[in-house]
């Protein structure tokens, strides 16, 4: 079973840092991706907000901040937020940030 995405972008908020009580650094934010794709020989806008969350140690957790271009490489799974509705949420693996 292959589930892997990769995403760039921009983060829209200040991302929301935690510790978990077994000390797991945990880092939440909101990407915003655009860009211009190719589908049936035409281009067409593509453009998306996805919640992501970075969990344990990331050389670059601690460098993330409101308008960071970064690239996100991870797995999704879908969350169920308080209010009962699910979610789709990018797990991250790896980030990158873009100068």
């Amino acid at each position: 079973m292959f589930n892997r995405l990769e995403l760039s972008g921009l983060v829209l908020k200040a991302p929301i840092r935690k510790v978990s009580p077994s000390g797991i650094s945990h880092c939440q934010f909101f990407l915003e991706h655009v860009s211009k794709q190719i589908e049936a020989g035409l281009e067409r806008q593509s453009w998306c907000i996805i919640p992501v969350i970075v969990s344990g140690d990331n050389e670059h957790i601690h460098s993330i901040k409101k308008g960071s271009k970064i690239w996100v490489s991870g797995f999704i799974s879908m969350h169920t937020k308080r209010n009962n509705i699910q979610q789709i949420v990018l797990h991250a693996s790896e980030i990158k940030l873009i100068d």
